[in-house]
Order: structure tokens, then sequence, then C-alpha cells
């Protein structure tokens, strides 16, 4: 994305939050948790995205926090309910 300077000159803007991004639960330090330019959205001194609430519920569903242990945990769950069930032919697996 570009930007206009007051010099007339083009320049890339930076992905990183700016100072007003400060307090704003979307800011992760070096990036925005939605936006990819945060600069752009203080453009005309607000962003829409600022302490939202719906951005943040959007942003923490596709966020899946849980992680590789909560997705092994689910797996061995799983695995370990299967093993209780009786095959067609009356033999339970090994335990």
């Amino acid at each position: 994305m570009l930007q206009k300077e007051a010099r007339g000159i083009m320049t890339a803007s930076s992905a990183k939050p700016v100072r007003e991004c400060k307090d704003c639960s979307l800011n992760l330090g070096n990036r925005c948790a939605v936006f990819h330019h945060p600069a752009v959205q203080w453009r005309r001194r607000k962003c829409e995205g600022y302490n939202s609430a719906e951005y943040m519920a959007r942003y923490e569903k596709l966020l899946h926090a849980e992680g590789a242990k909560a997705r092994r945990l689910a797996r061995q769950a799983r695995a370990k309910l299967s093993r209780t069930v009786d095959h067609l032919d009356g033999v339970r697996a090994l335990r």
C-alpha cells in the first residue's frame, strides 16, 4: 500500500502498528491482528478496529489458540473411546 508524503513522494506504508495503536487490544507489538497496514486505518483519525469487540471476537475465533497439545488430547480421547466399542464380529480391540 502506498501513501503520499507532504513532498509528493510515494512511499510504502509499514505493517508495524503506529503510536495510536498503543492501547488497542488488537496490537500484537510488531503487527496488527486484523489490518495489514495499521497506519492507513488511522488516516481519518479513527481506526475502525480500535478496541472493537467485533474484530477481537473474529480474531480469537480464527486464532485456534488451543494449539498442538489440545489437538493431541482430543485425538487421545477419541482413540480411548473407540477402544471401548465392540467390532461387528464381537471382538473388542486390544488395550
